[in-house]
């Protein structure tokens, strides 16, 4: 099959790294257009690869025809986008969040379903290398079934809890959350947004296999001397495996896992590092870890990119990108549905209820909140002036070109 027409929604700040890793995939896309509200963006995108520029959704599908759209626009509109590709009838990969309420992120799923669209929700935190490792290391059974995992990290919640509920392999059942929030002095921080508190917010999520993840998230960064605290630890019935819980960072490490021969000997479990391989134009070739033959000798992850230049850190969004390709081309559910997107989210929504309830555990599934729905559209009315869901095309219009 030829490539697939691409065409990016919204050219950001991550629209454009969007837009650099479609071209990376020359085997998967031909990058056809970009749409942005403002013409100047657009256009500067555009130029990049000598393609079409839009400011309108509607005239790029009626002209352009696209095979795949890549929606990166602010989460409030994302649920207009992809609503009016779904009843368009074109596959779609969405930032994450997948939506800012459970009955948006609903009526995403089913209009993509009644119009048999395929929505794939961009959660990559999984995808980046050494998370693969990690749960290729937890598959093999390296450190035995797994029951605990902890992160600590200081932005948003679902990323990690995406990572976690790879790590645990299992539903999550319930959410219990403590939060706080305190002012500082106003700042700036290093990706543009503006801070007058400081929020911090420790999940508790119990998983269907009697399993626990805990989480903490806020949002320092570092910011105000404060120390990062970042890490994660994944807790099996052999052993541990301990990573720095960061999408960006890379290296330092370790599988912590027990032979037969440790156990006898006061349980103290061994130190497997991390190896990394590249290429002579520092492409990561592959991530591996030499274990002692009891444990399964060498396991290694491939970089499925290593004859691209895409970097350590871009490959996973290189993986979603490519993923929604090849569930096009092949017309198989991609590798974050949806509904992925939306349990992710759900976990979030449920610490935040949690928190409202005194710490009391929230159970899940979660049904949408009528009055945190009828928030959403009151915001949205008063910011852009129209309903967000009753004329999607309408809302489409007006948001799309307001942002």
């Amino acid at each position: 099959m030829s490539r697939l027409k691409y065409a990016l929604i919204g050219h950001g700040r991550r629209g454009s790294a969007h837009l650099s890793t479609a071209a990376a995939l020359k085997d998967t896309f031909e990058i056809v257009a970009v749409c942005d509200a403002h013409q100047e963006s657009a256009e500067a995108g555009a130029a990049r690869f000598g393609v079409k520029a839009f400011t309108d959704v509607r005239k790029l599908v009626d002209e352009m025809s696209p095979d795949v759209c890549d929606v990166v626009v602010p989460v409030q509109l994302h649920h207009t986008v992809s609503c009016y590709l779904s009843r368009r009838g074109i596959p779609h990969n969405v930032e994450t969040g997948l939506a800012p309420t459970l009955g948006l992120m609903d009526m995403m799923i089913d209009d993509a379903a009644s119009n048999g669209v395929i929505l794939q929700t961009s959660e990559n935190f999984p995808f980046v290398p050494v998370e693969q490792f990690v749960c290729k290391l937890i598959q093999e059974n390296v450190i035995g079934p797994v029951h605990k995992c902890y992160r600590l990290f200081s932005t948003t919640g679902y990323h990690g809890l995406a990572a976690i509920r790879c790590r645990m392999n299992a539903a999550p059942i319930s959410v219990s959350s403590i939060g706080h929030s305190m002012p500082v002095v106003p700042y700036i921080d290093r990706a543009k947004r503006d801070f007058t508190h400081e929020g911090l917010e420790f999940y508790s999520v119990d998983f269907e296999n009697s399993g626990i993840g805990i989480a903490m998230v806020g949002n320092k960064n570092g910011c105000l001397g404060r120390n990062k605290l970042v890490g994660f630890e994944t807790c099996g019935e052999r052993g541990t495996i301990i990573t720095n819980g960061n999408q960006g960072a890379s290296g330092g490490e370790t599988v912590n896992v027990c032979t037969d021969e440790d156990l006898q000997n006061g349980g103290r479990a061994q130190t497997y590092e991390f190896q990394r391989e590249y290429s002579e134009n520092k492409v990561l070739q592959r991530i591996f870890v030499d274990l002692p033959e009891s444990l399964g000798g060498r396991i290694e992850w491939i970089n499925p990119y290593r004859e691209t230049e895409i970097t350590e850190s871009g490959i996973s969004l290189a993986t979603m990108l490519d993923g929604i390709g090849h569930a096009v081309r092949e017309n198989t559910k991609p590798l974050w549905t949806g509904e992925m997107g939306r349990a992710d989210q759900e976990m979030v929504i449920a610490a935040h209820r949690s928190i409202q309830m005194n710490r009391q555990p929230v159970k899940l599934p979660l049904q949408p909140d009528p009055d945190e729905e009828a928030a959403f559209d009151k915001n949205f009315e008063e910011s852009f002036g129209v309903h967000p869901r009753d004329d999607i095309e309408k809302a489409l219009e007006v948001n799309f070109k307001a942002r």
